[in-house]
């Protein structure tokens, strides 16, 4: 069965994802030395501020819809597959339009409580819009991705990213947009996709599907399966990158420059093999237990021999990579950030327990154990946030390492068991 796996589309569509993520982080690592020309490190504290609270306003704005879909999508056939996105959208658009609105009315107070009084109302404005078109875009690759379409997929994400890339510059050295321009370029590719989704959905006739009178029980229906995975999300990413406070409180900001240097490792470790194993072999296995629901505790043994030798395989390339690659490295990077080289191993380690986890949950996933999911998640970012403030102030960079390598493997162990409980359950 391991051969067959080999021999589907699954690792084309690994590879494709992963070629994907490699050309879309090119691009902005070709663009980034050009853009610091431009932009004093006041506007990257801004730049990054904003980022932040575009990714954290997506998370609860989106109501954990997209993740109920997750869960639901494998387990109706096609008819109801339109019927659930078309609700989905429905509920979306009936809650986050007046929400979007109140939020619009009251941009001064978020630029004076969240930008700490910048002046940037503009850019607070950009952002909002900015937010509540995100949803759509998201669903849209995600349906894509279920579909195994993933050369499509890869195809608008790079082309995308070049089109932000190329008019930001533009907007940067010829107009003088500053960090706002980055923001305009990022709406403007955002719409485009919006455009190209808005175009499928209705060349595939999905709007057939729409009902002409939506009850509002089924909105507040939908919201009570979707908010348990907000938690779930926010806690993702405090388990990220909540470590980096920790480190700038009980030490120094060049320690978290150095840790931040260091993770970016596992940042590349994550875009080349955690996302395509989430887009490519996930939504594959998802589809093998919708297929034989009466075998599925076989599929899952199944499942998990791939992911222990995967695990296994990925210890021992990532070791030989770090040995083979070090001299390399030291090279490349600065001497002021040479220390960092000395965490890269261990946190690859960790991302590798962090991939485990994600196929591990796939089963639970499967079996709608929502609560669980976030539960799951919940320990180990509380976990990593004791830990960091336990172990910085006598380690240092070396406390945060081990913290969150610590984190990732309680959360490997505690899916791990569960998942053998509902197999046995």
């Amino acid at each position: 069965m391991f051969t067959k796996l080999f021999k589907s589309k699954v690792i084309k569509h690994f590879f494709i994802y992963s070629f994907g993520s490699v050309a879309q982080k090119a691009v902005y690592l070709f663009a980034a030395p050009i853009i610091m020309r431009i932009l004093s490190p006041a506007d990257y504290g801004l730049l990054s501020l904003t980022n932040s609270f575009i990714n954290i306003v997506v998370t609860l704005v989106g109501l954990g819809l997209r993740q109920f879909l997750s869960i639901e999508y494998f387990h109706v056939d096609s008819q109801g597959k339109k019927s659930m996105i078309n609700d989905i959208l429905s509920v979306y658009l009936i809650v986050m339009i007046p929400f979007f609105l109140l939020l619009f009315l009251n941009v001064k107070a978020i630029d004076t409580y969240i930008f700490v009084n910048h002046q940037c109302s503009t850019l607070v404005i950009i952002g909002l819009i900015i937010c509540f078109f995100k949803f759509f875009t998201e669903l849209f690759y995600q349906l894509l991705q279920y579909n195994g379409i993933a050369l499509k997929v890869v195809a608008i994400q790079v082309c995308a990213e070049l089109f932000m890339v190329s008019f930001a510059l533009i907007l940067l050295y010829v107009f003088g947009f500053g960090v706002t321009g980055i923001f305009i370029a990022q709406l403007a590719t955002l719409l485009l996709v919006f455009l190209l989704a808005l175009f499928v959905y209705f060349s595939v006739s999905y709007y057939v599907s729409l009902c002409s009178f939506f009850h509002f029980k089924k909105t507040f229906w939908y919201i009570k399966k979707g908010l348990p995975f907000v938690p779930r999300f926010l806690f993702a990413w405090f388990l990220a990158v909540g470590d980096r406070w920790i480190l700038a409180t009980y030490s120094t900001m060049t320690n978290v420059g150095i840790y931040s240097v260091a993770d970016t490792f596992g940042q590349v470790f994550q875009l080349m093999i955690i996302m395509p194993v989430i887009y490519a072999y996930i939504p594959y296995l998802l589809k093998k237990f919708a297929a034989d629901k009466e075998n599925v505790c076989s599929i899952e043994k199944w499942n998990q021999k791939n992911m222990f030798l995967s695990m296994i395989v990925l210890f021992f390339l990532v070791t030989i990579g770090y040995i083979v690659l070090k001299p390399i490295i030291q090279i490349i990077l600065p001497s002021t950030y040479q220390a960092a080289i000395r965490y890269v191993w261990l946190l690859l380690v960790g991302y590798i327990f962090l991939l485990g986890t994600h196929i591990a949950s796939t089963f639970i996933h499967f079996k709608k154990k929502v609560y669980f999911l976030v539960l799951a998640l919940c320990i180990p970012a509380i976990l990593n946030i004791m830990l960091n403030i336990f172990l910085i102030p006598q380690f240092q960079i070396w406390g945060c390492v081990f913290a969150t390598v610590i984190s990732y493997i309680v959360y490997f162990i505690v899916t791990i068991i569960y998942n053998y409980y509902l197999q046995r359950g």
